[in-house]
This record gives structure tokens, C-alpha cells and sequence, in this order.
């Protein structure tokens, strides 16, 4: 009965071990992400497939209020009309337009 006992007291050793080591590396890796930067080359417009255009030819969309532009430079120009704080905040909840794979 022993020998089961330590056995059982080693993995329960081993896995806190493993969750605490995991942890420590989480945390260690957020505070390097401070230096990198985000760049987004086209703010919060992106191009969808064919596929989901909401009108033909119309593929440049804005995350922000999801209207659809012919061109990234127009739909870049009028998304920045209709940024503020909550509809950024909008847009990065919610789930983007690229097709599934």
C-alpha cells in the first residue's frame, strides 16, 4: 500500500510542479509583449473573399459599422469618419469576416 501512496503523492508533486512552472512562463511572456507593437496597415478595414461581398465588387469592409467600400483607400477614409472608443471596442469583439478554412 506504500508504495502506491508515494507514487500517488510523486504525480500529485510532479502535476503542481508543472501547473505552477506554467504559470510563471505565462506571466513572463505577457511582460515581454509590452515592447512589440500591433500594426494594423489598413486600420480597421480588411478585404473579404468574393464570396462574402455584400455587393459585388464591393469585398473592402470596415470592422467598425461593417459597410463594404469598392477600394481599401475609401473604405480607409470612411471608417475613420465613425471611429470612437465603443465601436473600436465593437470591432475587436466581434468575430472577423475571413472565411473559415
Amino acid at each position: 500500500m506504500d508504495k502506491y501512496t508515494i507514487r500517488i503523492l510523486a504525480l500529485a508533486l510532479l502535476s503542481l510542479h508543472l501547473v505552477c512552472s506554467t504559470t510563471v512562463v505565462q506571466c513572463r511572456i505577457m511582460s515581454d509583449m509590452d515592447i512589440e507593437k500591433i500594426s494594423l496597415p489598413h486600420g480597421l478595414c480588411a478585404h473579404v473573399g468574393r464570396v462574402y461581398c455584400s455587393v459585388k465588387g464591393y469585398c473592402d469592409c470596415c470592422l467598425v459599422d461593417d459597410l463594404c467600400y469598392p477600394t481599401m483607400d475609401e473604405c480607409e477614409r470612411k471608417c475613420k469618419k465613425s471611429l470612437s472608443s465603443e465601436d473600436i471596442l465593437r470591432a475587436m469583439t466581434s468575430p472577423p469576416y475571413l472565411p473559415a478554412p
